[in-house]
C-alpha cells in the first residue's frame, strides 16, 4: 500500500507540472512569437526495501525538462512598416543589461532619438552586433527579405537574424526573450524578413484545451486511487487492533 500512495503521488506531482505548462500555453495563445512547450517525462524504476511485495519493481515517474517547439506560427497582418516577422529559423538580436538576447517578436519602433528598439524599449541589433539609427526624415522605411533597411533607396542597416545548432538549448529569461549560455549564435541562413505582419503564437488551442482535459482526468484518477488505497489502509489497521484487542 505504501508503494500504490507513493506511486499515485509521483503520478500527482508530474501531471501538475504538466498542467502549469498547459495552462501557460493557452495564456499565451495571442503572444507575438511565442513557442510552444511540453514537460519531458522519465520513470525511475525502484525496488521495494525491507519487504516482499507485488509487482517486485516500483516505478515512479518525473518531469526532468521542457521541450520547445519552434516551429513557426501563423503570419499576422498589420501593414504596420516597423512590424516584421521572420520565416524559417533564427532570431532577432536586442541589446539588454546582461548582453544579447534573443526573440521572434518582431514589434518594433523608434525612440526620439531614432534608435531602432523593441516594442518594450530594448535596442535592435545589426549583423554586426552594433545599434540601429535611422533618421526618421529621410524617407519611408523598407525593409528587404533579408533584414535591409533602406530609404530612398539607400542602405541605412541590415537587421540582425541568427540561428543556433541547438535552439531547443535555449534558456528562457521571460519578457518573450531567450538567452544563451553555451552556443555561439551564427548568422541565419534559409530565412526571410517580412515587413508589415507578425508572427503569431504557434500554440494549437484545440490541442491545448484537450491536453488539459486529459491531464485533468488523470489526475482524478491518482486521487482516486489514492484514497482508494487509503481506505484499505484504514481497514486494515481497524482489522489488526480488533485481532490484537
Amino acid at each position: 500500500m505504501d508503494n500504490a500512495l507513493l506511486i499515485t503521488l509521483s503520478a500527482q506531482n508530474a501531471l501538475t507540472r504538466q498542467m502549469e505548462v498547459a495552462a501557460n500555453n493557452m495564456a499565451n495563445l495571442s503572444t507575438i512569437g511565442f513557442k510552444s512547450e511540453a514537460v519531458l517525462f522519465q520513470s525511475l524504476i525502484r525496488r521495494p526495501a525491507s519487504m516482499v511485495e507485488t509487482p517486485n519493481d516500483v516505478e515512479f515517474v518525473r518531469d526532468y525538462s521542457i521541450a520547445r517547439d519552434f516551429r513557426p506560427g501563423a503570419l499576422q497582418r498589420t501593414d504596420n512598416p516597423l512590424d516584421i516577422a521572420l520565416t524559417g529559423a533564427g532570431f532577432f538580436s536586442v541589446a539588454t543589461a546582461t548582453g544579447p538576447a534573443f526573440t521572434r517578436d518582431g514589434r518594433l519602433t523608434l525612440d526620439a532619438s531614432g534608435k531602432l528598439i523593441s516594442h518594450d524599449g530594448k535596442a535592435i541589433l545589426d549583423d554586426g552586433g552594433g545599434e540601429i539609427n535611422i533618421d526618421v526624415n529621410a524617407g519611408q522605411i523598407v525593409v528587404g527579405k533579408d533584414g535591409t533597411i533602406t530609404q530612398n533607396g539607400a542602405s541605412v542597416a541590415k537587421i540582425g537574424v541568427v540561428n543556433f545548432a541547438r535552439p531547443g538549448a535555449l534558456q528562457k529569461t521571460g519578457d518573450n526573450l531567450w538567452r544563451s549560455l553555451e552556443q555561439t549564435p551564427a548568422q541565419a541562413e534559409n530565412f526571410e524578413v517580412v515587413q508589415g505582419m507578425l508572427e503569431g503564437s504557434n500554440v494549437v488551442a484545440i490541442r491545448e484545451l484537450t491536453s488539459i482535459m486529459e491531464i485533468s482526468r488523470a489526475f482524478e484518477s491518482a486521487t482516486r486511487l489514492q484514497r482508494q488505497t487509503e481506505e484499505l489502509r484504514s481497514k486494515a489497521i481497524d482489522r489488526l487492533s480488533r485481532v490484537q484487542a
